[in-house]
């Protein structure tokens, strides 16, 4: 299966394809373990087997001009700046977004901590070095705020921005069904992605069992949710 990277943003419509595949992707933890997956023949990725998963970080180019018709590039060639200004503005604004390397195991709801563009000069290419962290960090202190406000939930982004949606505060529990997530879960009926983290603490239990059943190690953290598991919304 050939690897792909591909971000999007949780609540816009802006995504891209990563043009050019870095040889290794690194994961930074606080002593968690590691497990290696091969990316490309030139290198691995690190996935941590443990918890406390901090970010994901990996160094390549963004092709110039003169690769457009490289048979290494993934997708239409699109000029580098294109890419700077987009990472700029979701790295300057606090957007959610999820990142996805197909053929592994990284499929997370992350923020782009930061990023770092050099001109390579050859072909026009641009190096550069990338680091997301996992949506986990934030901060989800808004609990008893968020479950108590009706109809309309307000939440607060790491930014301070009040966001608001609608959600259905009268749900008590939900009956997870395919192509759901946890992040999609929390945003209809707590008010913000964010709170996915709520769900699956109070969740643990019935989110591991049914991830094992279904011939997993673990959930990854609820990243792994199984049609079927019935969810408590609110005790």
């Amino acid at each position: 299966m050939d690897t792909d990277i591909y971000i999007a943003e949780k609540t816009g419509n802006r995504s891209m394809r990563i043009p050019w595949i870095p040889e290794s992707i690194t994961f930074d933890s606080n002593g968690t373990r590691f497990a290696k997956y091969e990316v490309l023949k030139a290198g691995e990725v690190y996935v941590p087997s443990g918890v406390n998963i901090h970010g994901y970080s990996w160094k390549s180019i963004l092709p110039g001009e003169g690769r457009k018709d490289n048979p290494l590039q993934r997708g239409a060639w699109q000029n580098p700046l294109w890419y700077q200004q987009i990472w700029s503005s979701w790295r300057n604004n606090g957007t959610p977004l999820h990142l996805l390397v197909t053929g592994t195991p990284i499929n997370h709801d992350v923020y782009l901590e930061d990023y770092a563009v050099d001109y390579e000069g050859a072909f026009g290419d641009y190096d550069y070095t990338i680091k997301f962290v996992d949506a986990r960090t934030l901060s989800i202190d808004q609990q008893a705020s968020t479950q108590s406000s009706g109809n309309v939930q307000a939440a607060q982004d790491s930014k301070g921005t009040i966001t608001r949606s609608e959600t259905d505060s009268s749900q008590k529990t939900y009956t997870i069904k395919a192509g759901d997530t946890l992040w999609a879960i929390a945003e209809r009926f707590l008010g913000s992605g964010a709170q996915w983290s709520v769900l699956y603490e109070l969740n643990k239990t019935a989110i591991e069992q049914a991830a094992k059943q279904a011939g997993n190690f673990s959930s990854q953290d609820g990243r792994i949710i199984v049609s079927g598991t019935t969810l408590t919304i609110r005790k």
